[in-house]
């Protein structure tokens, strides 16, 4: 059943109450960060709600504030799960956003990240980020949040190169050669390393679905074991040029699920040879 969405005070106080009941201790994402050492430290803001859903603080603010707008399922999925609510309060949250109750669950996972790596991520002066077996990100630092303000399509790694949003997409310069053709050809090799992975799985066959680019991409069934070392190229908001980044990646002993990736500018380390 299909409600009208409930006024912008009922969202605004909702959520509002929701992340002031959270405190930073008991959230393993916020546990170490840049912020610990501040004042009100104990105290969830809206920013860190920004970083632990994948958007901008004033996307998340305006959220927050009650503005009206086209939440996807996704995002309010994302926030229900930082928010730490229940199910009934997750209907209660999709009720007053967007008039309905959810389709599908929320999925929440501990990520299994411990506070040394979250630290590590935040000490780089670059974009860094987290990811697991299906790409999707599940710590990002503040550098990777000023890349992508909007945050990412799924809160995925993939599901963000492949999005339908021309806007975004433009962003990733020689599009299909170097970002969404090596993708689907990494993905390729985690599907058969992974074939229990149902999450995996799930993301490629959306990918298909929805491109008829990675469709024929796919039916070249290419393969690329990883993107360490890769150097591409992104338009970051404002420039004209695009920036070169290598990707370099790791993975920490005893977590082989889980990928660390810095995208690294190479003007900078260039420049100071």
């Amino acid at each position: 059943m299909t409600h009208e969405p409930g006024s912008p005070d009922n969202l605004s106080t909702l959520v509002r109450d929701w992340r002031r009941r959270l405190t930073r201790d008991r959230i393993p994402e916020l546990r170490g960060s840049h912020q610990a050492t501040q004042a009100r430290s104990k105290m969830v803001s809206q920013e860190d709600m920004a970083r632990m859903t994948g958007v901008s603080s004033v996307w998340y603010g305006k959220f927050e504030r009650g503005v009206a707008a086209q939440y996807s399922e996704d995002f309010l999925n994302r926030v229900s799960c930082a928010l730490r609510l229940d199910e009934a309060e997750r209907k209660l949250l999709f009720l007053h956003a967007v008039g309905w109750e959810p389709t599908s669950p929320a999925n929440c996972q501990e990520t299994g990240i411990t506070d040394g790596v979250r630290r590590l991520l935040e000490l780089q002066p670059w974009p860094a980020y987290a990811s697991d077996t299906a790409w999707d990100v599940v710590y990002q630092n503040r550098e990777f949040s000023e890349w992508f303000p909007n945050g990412l399509t799924g809160q995925n790694i993939a599901k963000e190169v492949f999005t339908s949003d021309t806007g975004r997409r433009i962003r990733f310069h020689r599009w299909e050669q170097e970002w969404a053709g090596p993708m689907l050809a990494q993905m390729r090799m985690a599907q058969a390393r992974h074939p229990e992975n149902l999450r995996l799985s799930a993301v490629v066959d959306e990918i298909l679905e929805t491109s008829a680019c990675a469709r024929r991409l796919w039916s070249r069934h290419q393969v690329v074991e990883h993107a360490n070392g890769n150097r591409r190229e992104l338009f970051l908001a404002g420039q004209e040029t695009p920036t070169t980044i290598e990707i370099v990646m790791t993975s920490p002993l005893g977590n082989g699920g889980l990928r660390l990736v810095s995208l690294i500018p190479v003007q900078l380390y260039e420049g100071s040879r």
